[in-house]
């Protein structure tokens, strides 16, 4: 096994360790749900370790994979970036001093955002992967939400985290969402392409879709 391989695996327990100290910090210390009918900042945590505990197979998936990949570190910094957005939102003082329906608009475009993730994980199937690589026999998928668009599981990572943003507002999470999680995912789209267009169909394919937001890039 490559430690390389291992390394989204590790970077996914970590995340979850840190959630989950975090959570609790917030319910003794941030806690704007007492006269509400449950703590959503806690339910909202915990969907996002479960979301965090379905991609963890894919990155246990990944350490038998093989040595060879074209990532060039793009996977730390995508999941640091990921990872820093969550952290930042949970230990930092939200604007909102109550609930409001930008609680209830965050929620659902997080949900959103996983869903349409998830959807892209399962269509892509065994050739998605955590790690820049070319799969022996990789073909190009077309179906489901690659019809539209060439990088749908990032669109679903930046959607759920526009959720996060929206739900936990503070302005740091928006600053680290800006300035290291968009960044690093235009990067990986970049470094991705450059072993996509290598493949057979893939130039054809790419002719008429957007990489992530139709007319616009």
């Amino acid at each position: 096994m490559n430690i390389r391989n291992a390394i989204p695996l590790i970077l996914s327990g970590l995340l979850l360790a840190l959630i989950c100290l975090l959570s609790l910090n917030r319910i003794i210390h941030q806690n704007i749900w007492i006269c509400s009918i449950a703590n959503f900042d806690v339910i909202f945590a915990s969907v996002y370790v479960a979301w965090i505990i379905i991609e963890s197979k894919i990155s246990k998936a990944e350490m038998h994979k093989g040595n060879k990949t074209s990532d060039y570190g793009t996977c730390e910094l995508y999941a640091f970036g990921q990872g820093a957005v969550f952290v930042s939102a949970l230990w930092f003082t939200s604007a909102w001093h109550s609930p409001n329906l930008f609680h209830l608009l965050g929620f659902i475009l997080f949900l959103a955002g996983i869903a349409y993730r998830l959807w892209a994980i399962k269509t892509l199937g065994k050739y998605y992967s955590h790690i820049v690589r070319q799969i022996a026999g990789h073909q190009i998928i077309e179906t489901g939400p690659y019809r539209r668009i060439r990088h749908p599981a990032y669109a679903g990572m930046i959607l759920a985290n526009l959720g996060i943003i929206i739900f936990f507002f503070n302005w740091i999470t928006l600053t680290l969402f800006s300035l290291i999680l968009i960044p690093a995912i235009i990067l990986r789209i970049i470094i991705e392409e450059k072993t996509l267009f290598k493949m057979d169909k893939y130039v054809d394919y790419a002719k008429n879709r957007p990489r992530l937001i139709p007319g616009i890039w």
